[in-house]
């Protein structure tokens, strides 16, 4: 059993099979190649799916090795990598950032990783600032605990689609579809929904909770509660999580478009999107910002470049600025703590 991540909710215990664990493994050692000569470095904890599934298993299944660290660290990432001759790692967009941020080394090209999975957005100059200086492959995925194995993942052999979750992977059909259920067009935002066997290529169910499993798997269908669409390519995207649309004034605005417009600001290092009530317009947009080391921005500054880049609705009343934010223990910010 795992436990959802609770970045917007109480976690949830996820019922997963052994299946579900050699079924998710294999996916993934098909999709990195992961071949006997390999070794991934492993950064994430354990009790986490990014670990266990998306490093671990897939080593285990193809003859590979691992080597296990403590615990993730910026500044020592690159060394370790170097020391342990490893050619494989599983990150998310929080501790790229924190890469990133370190100040720039030879040793930055110098380690063996071919491909590094990852999951939330990164900015398409992070992209190209991470690639410029490691070179090794960023390769993004999307799945959730109740999937266990990736429903999404970048193809190796195509060309990036950096804001893109990926394609979707063989023994997965993925959809997007609207409120009632019906499949919606190319380039239109709906819910994303997963075919896939319960126990196999989805979860169980979950732990004593038989409203929230027949609420999420209907029909052979897991429910995700995300919000993304899909291109004329069968590329999907992300949107938000349907409980952070914010609801401002009978409009949908998405936290996740505010915050990548925040972090296209030089001076940011992250932000963080959520409602606060309004009496008039029922809800509000709230910021809050961490300033990269070195820099400086006002609110003044933060809310001019937001106006300049989004529709008039979409723009922060009100930024507050943070030197850290709640995080769970693989980075995902914990919004219902703001």
């Amino acid at each position: 059993m795992q436990y959802t991540s609770g970045t917007t909710s109480k976690p949830k215990g996820v019922l997963l099979t052994h299946a579900n664990y050699i079924y998710g493994g294999e996916v993934m050692a098909k999709a990195m190649r992961v071949l006997p000569s390999d070794r991934h470095l492993v950064v994430l904890p354990l009790f986490h799916a990014g670990a266990q599934l998306h490093a671990f298993l897939p080593m285990l299944l193809a003859g590979g090795s691992v080597a296990l660290m403590e615990r993730f660290s910026a500044t020592r990432f690159v060394d370790q990598a170097i020391r342990h001759e490893a050619t494989l790692a599983a990150l998310f967009a929080a501790p790229i950032r924190m890469l990133l941020a370190q100040p720039p080394s030879p040793r930055d090209g110098q380690t063996r990783l071919r491909a590094i999975s990852y999951a939330q957005n990164i900015t398409p100059r992070q992209w190209d600032e991470w690639h410029a200086r490691f070179g090794a492959r960023l390769m993004q995925i999307w799945g959730m605990t109740e999937t266990m194995s990736l429903p999404l993942m970048h193809p190796l052999d195509l060309l990036p689609k950096p804001l893109a979750m990926g394609m979707p992977v063989l023994g997965y059909e993925c959809k997007v579809v609207d409120e009632r259920g019906g499949e919606v067009a190319p380039g239109t935002v709906g819910e994303l929904i997963v075919a896939g066997v319960p126990g196999q290529s989805l979860m169980k169910g979950y732990f004593k909770n038989d409203a929230a499993t027949a609420e999420a798997l209907r029909d052979g269908w897991l429910h995700t509660g995300d919000q993304a669409y899909m291109d004329d390519e069968g590329w999907f995207f992300f949107v938000d999580r349907k409980k952070d649309m914010i609801k401002r004034a009978g409009e949908n605005v998405s936290a996740s478009e505010v915050e990548d417009a925040l972090k296209q600001h030089p001076a940011v290092f992250d932000a963080a999107v959520v409602a606060i009530p309004d009496p008039i317009r029922d809800q509000a947009i709230k910021a809050y910002v961490i300033v990269a080391e070195g820099a400086a921005a006002t609110a003044a500054e933060l809310t001019g470049w937001c106006r300049e880049r989004l529709s008039s609705f979409k723009v922060p009343e009100t930024i507050e600025f943070r030197d850290a934010f709640p995080r769970t223990s693989v980075g995902k910010i914990q919004k219902h703590l703001f």
